[in-house]
């Protein structure tokens, strides 16, 4: 498994845990080849069902951001949540660019996230693969027993997390109960709670309740700045939230 997840989150896992990920990875293969259509996103050096974990190093994982499933074409999936492999940005993105511009001055024209991923930035789509003969509902059962190990592995490493959940059912998911949020933090994991970014129903600019508890709205919640302070509190190095490759290469180099 480590060519397909990467080393460090083969080391990371045990024996029981890779057999998971290996019998998902191999039903999808067998999927493949049963049906006519495509499972997303297709396999190849910039794309893949665990091209998530290969980008980020376990050990590296600073910021966690979930989504909800592949893009449903083969030109824009490619396993990061959110971000597009062509470099289009749709709505959701444009609100979460917009807030980034908002909070840190930093204006982005490329949907591809990789370089967040390089950064610490794991991009967990809750559903790793997209399928059109597959409701939501079902892709999201099947890959949770994966998304629960790659999520419980976070939370016990004993090391910093920042934790974005926008969106009801992220905001829901049972890995992150609102009524522990300080508990986390003591454990130095920090859960950011928003809306969803999305234009549908105006979810952007609406504050949501989960569970007894409101919940900000996405527009305003300023994640991106809020992340970085944490992070230089913790003494880490802050993510630079530009998608421009070019930029990247400069800051970093």
């Amino acid at each position: 498994m480590e060519e397909i997840i990467g080393k460090s989150w083969a080391e990371a896992l045990n024996k029981e845990e890779l057999e998971i990920l290996k019998v998902k990875w191999d039903e999808i293969q067998e999927r493949r080849k049963l049906i006519e259509g495509e499972v997303l996103p297709l396999e190849n050096n910039n794309s893949g069902i665990y091209y998530a974990l290969k980008m980020t190093d376990f050990n590296k994982v600073k910021v966690l951001i979930t989504g909800q499933d592949p893009y449903p074409n083969r030109e824009d999936a490619h396993g990061l949540s959110f971000s597009k492999k062509s470099g289009g940005v749709p709505a959701s993105l444009k609100n979460i660019f917009c807030e980034i511009n908002n909070c840190t001055g930093i204006n982005n024209s490329s949907g591809n996230l990789s370089t967040w991923t390089k950064q610490g930035v794991l991009l967990l789509n809750r559903a790793l693969s997209f399928e059109k003969d597959l409701t939501l509902n079902k892709r999201l059962k099947f890959w949770k027993p994966v998304t629960d190990i790659i999520i419980d592995k976070l939370l016990n490493r004993g090391k910093p997390l920042i934790v974005m959940l926008w969106g009801g059912p992220a905001n829901t998911m049972e890995n992150f109960p609102i009524h522990k949020d300080e508990g986390f933090k003591k454990e130095n994991i920090h859960i950011l709670r928003s809306s969803h970014p999305s234009n549908m129903g105006n979810a952007k600019n609406t504050r949501i309740m989960v569970e007894d508890k409101e919940v900000d709205a996405f527009i305003g919640c300023k994640h991106f700045a809020k992340c970085n302070e944490i992070l230089e509190k913790a003494g880490l190095e802050p993510v630079n939230w530009s998608t421009d490759c070019t930029r990247q290469t400069k800051l970093f180099s």
